[in-house]
């Protein structure tokens, strides 16, 4: 961090701010603690591979894996083959201690636990969310399922549109939603909280009606998530899904300025403990002996969905997927195979379960979304696992 302290709450998702910032969160905004279980990680044998020169045929570039990994502003990328990690890098002075933020990775996370309350009955993706939380009955999610939250077809009007950034001050839903979470600075408007900013929300179509990405409803299955169990996400999230994972590090997620998580965006942790959850995630639900997610709920993330192509197929998303689906908060890009959980600025939860291979990545995109280097990151992804297989 610069001597003078010019990252603030104000411009910390700046680049090339964000390059720090990203790494320090809890130093800028409050969090919760995600906490690790005390009996000590599962294990990640290292096999180590020698990837550093392979070539990565990129539609930009065609150059060796680390001028890749340095061009496309990586932080880090650990790679896992069959339960072995072959391969880790570390750069912008990152280290296997360090957090990192996970933007809307953090979604997979919410979209996972909820699939274990599923699991065992507590909650169902069937169930009307104000049968659950009962406090946004009369809101404008009124009659929505909750799944129709965690596959973003509720009908609510809160466009996930990264240009109103350009315009700091203006009054777009998810500048108001920003700075009621947490990520932007109130600049003298009265604060209500993620809650209280939801229940202002109208809607622009009939719930189910279609799919379109909107950050704000997966906050509400973390509600929902609350509700049902009496407990604070953060300590269910460790309970039931972080702790068993065995984790080396704790987590944490952002919170606004009542306590509640920032569940889209705001949580944060390190690339091996990010790389156990895609581990468990490609391994059936399974990691170091322990069933840790349901079998079931993975399957229904990654098996192809008639409802969910469809809204896929008449969404803008198509092209950049032809037989893609959004389910359960991943992006399915080959049911049955290659899925993942995705952040602006570069985060990646990255599964080819054909390929046995599983990539957890973070980084500091000066952009929140660019299509080329996605398109690039994506052909590393491809690169790597034809290269370990």
């Amino acid at each position: 961090m610069p001597i003078d302290r010019r990252i603030t709450l104000s411009n910390w998702l700046e680049a090339p701010n964000n390059r720090w910032s990203f790494q320090h969160v809890r130093e800028i905004v409050p969090t919760a603690l995600i906490a690790r279980d005390e009996r000590g990680p599962s294990p990640l044998p290292e096999r180590p591979l020698g990837l550093d020169d392979l070539t990565v045929e990129a539609p930009s570039s065609s150059v060796p894996l680390m001028e890749h990994l340095e061009a496309t502003c990586c932080d880090g990328i650990a790679v896992l083959k069959d339960g072995g990690l072959v391969y880790e890098r570390y750069l912008n002075g990152m280290t296997p201690r360090t957090t990192h933020l996970l933007m809307s990775v953090s979604k997979s996370f919410c979209g996972a636990l909820l699939g274990i309350m599923d699991g065992r009955g507590v909650v169902s993706v069937d169930d009307k969310v104000t049968d659950i939380a009962t406090d946004l009955a009369g809101t404008a999610i009124e009659g929505a399922t909750v799944r129709q939250l965690i596959d973003m077809t509720a009908g609510t009007d809160c466009l996930e549109d990264y240009d109103t950034y350009d315009d700091p001050d203006g009054d777009a839903p998810l500048l108001e939603y920003e700075r009621q979470s947490g990520y932007r600075p109130l600049d003298g408007r009265p604060f209500v909280g993620i809650l209280e900013h939801f229940k202002t929300l109208g809607n622009v179509r009939e719930h189910g009606e279609a799919f379109e990405y909107r950050s704000v409803l997966t906050n509400m299955v973390a509600h929902v998530l609350e509700s049902a169990t009496g407990t604070r996400y953060p300590e269910l999230l460790s309970r039931e899904l972080w702790a068993p994972l065995g984790p080396e590090h704790d987590a944490e997620v952002m919170v606004d300025g009542l306590g509640f998580p920032a569940v889209e965006g705001g949580q944060c942790c390190t690339l091996r403990d990010l790389l156990r959850f895609g581990h468990a995630l490609g391994s059936g639900g399974r990691i170091d002996g322990r069933q840790v997610l349901p079998e079931a709920w993975i399957a229904d993330t990654i098996e192809p969905d008639a409802k969910a192509q469809a809204d896929w197929d008449a969404s803008e998303y198509r092209s950049w997927a032809p037989d893609g689906q959004y389910r359960n908060a991943f992006w399915v890009f080959r049911p049955h195979r290659i899925f993942s959980g995705i952040g602006i600025h570069g985060q990646y939860c990255w599964n080819d379960l054909e390929a046995g291979v599983t990539i957890a990545r973070f980084s500091t995109l000066p952009q929140a979304v660019s299509d080329e280097v996605e398109a690039d990151v994506l052909a590393g992804f491809a690169a790597i696992a034809a290269a370990v297989s």
